[in-house]
């Protein structure tokens, strides 16, 4: 089997056996939507079967390397030699038979490989911190309804930074509420409760930051927290969400670190 016929059937082995053990181990939630779970685990099995049936294919073929000196003779004398133009591009050509490919196609496999030993986690404080504090605007359609269910009420936290920021904190004014998110650190000293918002993949996300005001300590960017408090005003004419601090609770990360 040449080089070509292997890389290109372990390529797409290995490939489908990363994408069936991110799926089984949910670390596919890093990337994208849960919904999409049983797709990604079709694709991947499709993958492993396509890798198997090469490989078993281009074992059973025979080996034509043999005969291809023969087809690659030269004449050089007589009434069929060749100009010597076209001899000289023959001779430099020579060794470089591009029916193979070049062992270090095989270095095609470390990345994969290191996205099975090693995933990417989701994203975090970085990508949230790069986007900024202000509050994406929501869709023109976006109605802010009064929140209920338990006290403490427990949007999520891009549904608070929008009613913060674009509603003036009406629906949230009186309110306890509490947030989960990740520890965004502010240049100036502080830091933000953090979430992105994903539709499809992380490719997509949208990241809203959560001023924490009166928390009894910093803490290291991208540690999980559960914060309870109260709304609290921006600046005027700034689309930043603020929360007064009441409890702070350091938990682990959850399974589904991306909102929706």
């Amino acid at each position: 089997m040449t080089g070509r016929a292997a890389v290109g059937p372990v390529l797409l082995f290995v490939l489908g056996v990363v994408v069936v053990r991110l799926t089984l181990t949910g670390e596919f939630l890093n990337f994208v939507k849960p919904g999409h779970r049983w797709w990604l685990l079709a694709v991947g099995a499709g993958l492993v079967v396509l890798g198997i049936a090469g490989t078993v294919r281009e074992m059973r073929q025979p080996c034509t390397e043999a005969a291809e000196p023969a087809r690659s003779r030269l004449h050089t004398r007589g009434p069929l030699a060749l100009a010597p133009e076209v001899l000289e591009a023959h001779r430099r050509a020579e060794g470089h038979d591009h029916s193979r490919v070049p062992g270090i196609a095989w270095l095609l496999l470390l990345p994969i490989l290191l996205v099975f030993l090693v995933p990417p986690p989701a994203l975090g404080a970085f990508a949230a911190g790069r986007a900024g504090a202000d509050v994406p605007k929501p869709p023109s359609s976006a109605r802010f309804e009064p929140l209920g269910g338990p006290d403490p009420a427990r949007p999520s936290v891009y549904d608070y930074a929008e009613r913060a920021a674009w509603d003036d904190g009406r629906t949230l004014a009186g309110l306890s509420v509490e947030l989960t998110g990740f520890v965004t650190p502010r240049p100036d000293g502080g830091w933000y409760l953090s979430r992105l918002r994903i539709s499809c993949c992380a490719a997509d996300a949208r990241a809203y930051l959560v001023e924490v005001v009166g928390a009894p300590k910093d803490y290291p960017a991208n540690t999980w927290v559960d914060v309870t408090g109260t709304y609290l005003a921006s600046e005027p004419g700034a689309r930043v969400a603020r929360l007064t601090a009441s409890r702070v609770r350091t938990i682990d990360a959850p399974a589904e670190t991306y909102e929706q």
